[in-house]
């Protein structure tokens, strides 16, 4: 049996003989089929609310699909990327209610990784190369989009130009082909050798036991129960990876994404609070921690740390005491947490120049550089400091933030 996939599951032309129609938020297990089919082409897929380019709406499915993938032990599973589609993302909530940013994905290549890595990790590091292309099957021109670069042992090229647009991992099978109907799928699979064959094999065979069978289903199943184990302690694994992705991501974020991130962090190691502060277009965050008012700003930038990043900070922290004046100013620390030179890598970044460094010092300010609150957050995780600790350095140094 075939199960084929789409995102809406009620594509007409792809139903026929052994053929089992679903929708990716409705797929059933995997190994309950020989081939699984995971068509990526509607192009009512490909929206996203967001403002940035590197998610759909419809994203929690691909990672549930992501995981039945990992766990498929018995099944073929193909993976059909999308034609040229137009993305259409930054959904307007409150006036047109229409998506207001339109990209072709040939334009949005390295952003359309990214979201089919949420689909299979693979796409981390599969080269898709925009180029128009036929590949003939059983006679039949099927056009692509996309090809994927640097794979020798492709299942299927193009023709004339030669180009890869099918090809194999393991059990996954990865192609860019624009299927449409039933008769193209069926000569797809007969073309990579994968033509689904009714079982001839009667069922009560199951039943009869002979020569080592019962030896064998017992090694069988023990190693089973060693591998599942070993599978979880992976999904574990992997787990705290990707948490850990998430936290080094300061590293090259700007906006709200490093705000989020950096509240987190901040939450998690100092014990504060943040779901309740109030974006009101001043300081980026304002929490209350054992007697002590911190007030910040979360800045993620190209260029290093400038004179007016500190006087902006200052600005916010005179502001504040200007509306709290029964506060003691010196239980108020401003602290400017910073991701400058975001584009370049940690060892090509320069130093914060000392004429910043001493400007925050005249402020009574504190600049936290990212990489300096990612190694702090490293040490209280592995329980070298403690939260008090933290605060402590975070209280009592000015300038920039050293540990």
């Amino acid at each position: 049996m075939i199960q084929i996939l789409t995102y809406s599951g009620k594509e007409n032309e792809f139903k026929g003989k052994d053929i089992v129609l679903n929708s990716i938020h409705d797929a059933r297990s995997l190994d309950e089929f020989d081939i699984n089919i995971i068509s990526l082409t509607d192009k009512a897929m490909w929206k996203y609310t967001g403002t940035a380019l590197d998610g759909i709406n419809n994203v929690a499915d691909l990672k549930s699909m992501r995981t039945m993938l990992f766990y498929s032990k018995k099944s073929i599973n193909i993976i059909i990327l999308p034609s040229n589609l137009e993305y259409q993302y930054d959904y307007d909530s409150y006036g047109s209610h229409k998506y207001r940013g339109q990209r072709e994905l040939k334009n949005m290549i390295k952003d359309m990784g990214v979201i089919l890595s949420n689909l299979h990790s693979s796409f981390n590091d599969i080269r898709i190369v925009y180029e128009k292309t036929v590949t003939k099957i059983n006679g039949e021109c099927i056009n692509a989009s996309f090809y994927f670069g640097d794979i020798k042992d492709a299942l299927l090229v193009s023709d004339k130009s030669n180009k890869p647009t099918v090809f194999r991992q393991k059990n996954v099978i990865f192609s860019t082909l624009d299927l449409h109907n039933y008769e193209q799928v069926i000569n797809f699979l007969k073309a990579v050798d994968l033509f689904y064959q009714e079982q001839t094999t009667p069922e009560w065979m199951e039943e009869i036991k002979m020569f080592d069978d019962t030896q064998q289903l017992m090694i069988i199943e023990r190693n089973n129960q060693v591998i599942e184990e070993a599978n979880e302690n992976i999904s574990s694994a992997m787990e705290k990876i990707n948490k850990n992705s998430e936290y080094k991501s300061i590293l090259y974020t700007n906006g709200e994404e490093l705000v989020n991130v950096v509240f987190e962090i901040l939450e998690s190691m100092l014990g504060c609070d943040l779901s309740q502060f109030e974006d009101k277009k001043k300081e980026d965050f304002l929490f209350e921690k054992n007697g002590l008012v911190f007030i910040g700003e979360i800045k993620g930038v190209n260029h290093n740390v400038k004179s007016e990043n500190i006087s902006q900070l200052d600005v916010h922290y005179q502001g504040y005491l200007e509306e709290n004046e029964e506060r003691d100013q010196g239980n108020v620390k401003a602290i400017l947490v910073m991701n400058h030179q975001k584009n370049k890598a940690l060892d090509m970044r320069e130093p914060v120049h000392e004429k910043q460094i001493n400007l925050a010092k005249r402020n009574g300010s504190l600049i936290v550089e990212t990489i300096t609150l990612l190694k702090l957050f490293e040490r209280y995780i592995a329980g070298n400091i403690t939260r008090e600790e933290c605060l402590e350095l975070l209280k009592t140094n000015i300038g920039l933030l050293e540990i």
